[in-house]
């Protein structure tokens, strides 16, 4: 019954405050096109060498904008703020030509190559820190060589920066004159760019505002204002859905059947490289022992957690890569739910029960997961205390020496479009940041170098396969899925999405036909 009770009070508190927001702007929509989207996250952070998520991915890139861009819904780039742009027989040199005449948002000025090396060298200098620092592992500098042409010099080939760094984040330009002037800790919510939306107004937890840029160099974008909405929960997010206060939103898989039938939306159900799994944390006392980890491994039931959160629609996951991903591991191993066994590892630690404590997100995606593994484990002897934490509490729990505490959590990421992305975040310069098993490896720290810097596809595949080989073997994790997203959204619309399905392309949505 709270249960129910608090889910409506959500669902009412998201209503109010659209309602507040849409009666805001009542006057301007009689004129204007505005188009309003659901998100999961509020803005965390805007600066690309430390974007948070997909969320903030997706508002940076409809403002700032990249040499290179994917097409919609594809791996294929194109020429975006590059005339040109070459890359050199032996791979270690990246020729370019901005186009002429871009103007940076609020009156800063033209893009010049001078922006362009002080985007791509900031995530090398260590005084950042930079995030996505691994995204330009291999650079050396950036030559300019006048106002709009450069040299990107490598110290090595680098296989990721035509997939994941150059087109998407890591290769958004961003303004030098400005970051300079306003400092990281602004930038990281107040961003410019040269892209086709400016990003005007950001109430937090409330909407992030994106209005076009009249001044744009490129073909102008359909919608005058993009209204950004942040809503945590699935169930507050449909109801907003269903009462017509957002026109796109992110929902259940289990809801996915009850929108299809519904003439008022049109629905997409979309492969994605998000994956998930229930972590263990290695250097915790209580899971030092591979004998409980294995127990850990045979006591859940993963198919009743894919039948209870998804209705089903979700298959089972068994290794960090999915098979739309170079270096998919098609004979993983599948571990079922086997009591005896895990009851026998656990002995084996000298053990018959066992305290453990399970963090997770308070979604009711999470929170489901967490009930059947809580019932899953007290068959073996292990009792799971589940702690369920809001946003900001949960994405703190890993960090530094604090991270050192974790037991069991459940966990998402999500991943551009290669493999380098999904193993960047378990090397062992990632423990106390990305890394929560606190898993550190020499031999997977190495090949996901050799990885990068290897250039044939067919000679990258296999690197990924034996480090993924090398995770399966540490037993730190249990694979639960690469689940599909699913989107509903206004027939009136027609949407536009980045490759791996999670991030909306905001400057290529478009009217329906």
């Amino acid at each position: 019954m709270k249960k129910r009770y608090w889910s409506v009070v959500i669902c009412l508190l998201v209503l109010i405050s659209l309602v507040t927001v849409a009666c805001d702007g009542e006057q301007d929509a009689t004129t204007s096109k505005i188009l309003r989207i659901r998100q999961k996250e509020d803005i965390r952070n805007l600066d690309p060498a430390f974007i948070v998520g997909g969320e903030d991915d997706t508002i940076s890139r409809a403002v700032m904008e990249g040499l290179i861009i994917n097409k919609p819904d594809s791996m294929e780039v194109e020429n975006l703020l590059a005339e040109w742009i070459e890359l050199s027989e032996d791979g270690l040199e990246i020729s370019f030509k901005l186009k002429e005449g871009i103007m940076w948002h609020k009156g800063y000025g033209e893009l010049t190559t001078e922006d362009v090396k002080y985007s791509f060298e900031r995530f090398k200098d260590p005084d950042l820190a930079a995030a996505y620092a691994d995204d330009w592992v291999s650079l050396d500098r950036v030559e300019i060589i006048d106002k709009y042409e450069g040299k990107i010099i490598l110290t090595e080939p680098q296989a990721t920066l035509w997939t994941t760094t150059l087109p998407l984040t890591s290769g958004l330009i961003v303004c030098k004159k400005y970051v300079e002037e306003v400092g990281l800790e602004k930038f990281s919510t107040e961003i410019i760019g040269t892209g086709p939306y400016v990003l005007s107004e950001w109430r937090p937890s409330e909407v992030a505002i994106l209005t076009r840029n009249e001044d744009y160099w490129g073909e102008q974008p359909y919608w005058d204002e993009i209204h950004i909405f942040p809503i945590s929960d699935d169930a507050a997010a449909e109801v907003a859905l269903e009462a017509g206060e957002v026109d796109f939103s992110m929902i259940s898989l289990a809801s996915v059947d009850r929108f299809e039938s519904d003439p008022a939306f049109e629905v997409m159900t979309l492969p994605t490289n998000t994956y998930g799994w229930i972590g263990m944390n290695i250097e915790n006392p209580k899971l030092q022992d591979i004998n409980v980890r294995q127990a850990i491994r045979y006591g859940i039931d993963v198919p009743s957690i894919l039948e209870a959160a998804y209705a089903g629609k979700a298959e089972q996951a068994r290794a960090l890569l999915p098979p739309s991903i170079l270096g998919h591991w098609e004979d993983a191993p599948l571990y079922e739910r086997d009591v005896e066994k895990a009851r026998a590892y656990l002995a084996a630690a000298g053990l018959e029960s066992l305290d453990l404590e399970l963090a997770v997100l308070n979604t009711m995606e999470f929170r489901t997961w967490a009930e059947i593994i809580q019932q899953n484990l007290a068959e073996v002897g292990i009792n799971i205390t589940i702690s369920t934490l809001d946003s900001s509490s949960f994405w703190s729990l890993g960090e530094g020496d604090k991270g050192k505490e974790v037991e069991l959590f459940t966990m998402t990421y999500s991943a551009m479009s290669d493999p380098a992305w999904f193993t960047m975040w378990f090397t062992s310069d990632q423990v106390g940041v990305w890394n929560w098993m606190r898993w550190a490896s020499e031999e997977f720290d190495a090949l996901h170098k050799e990885g990068i810097v290897t250039l044939d596809p067919e000679k990258r595949a296999p690197i990924y396969i034996e480090m993924q080989k090398l995770w399966d073997e540490a037993v730190h994790s249990v694979w639960v899925t690469h689940r599909p997203l699913a989107y509903a959204y206004s027939p009136t619309i027609a949407p536009a999405m980045y490759s791996g399905g999670r991030i909306p392309m905001l400057r290529e949505f478009k009217p329906a036909e």
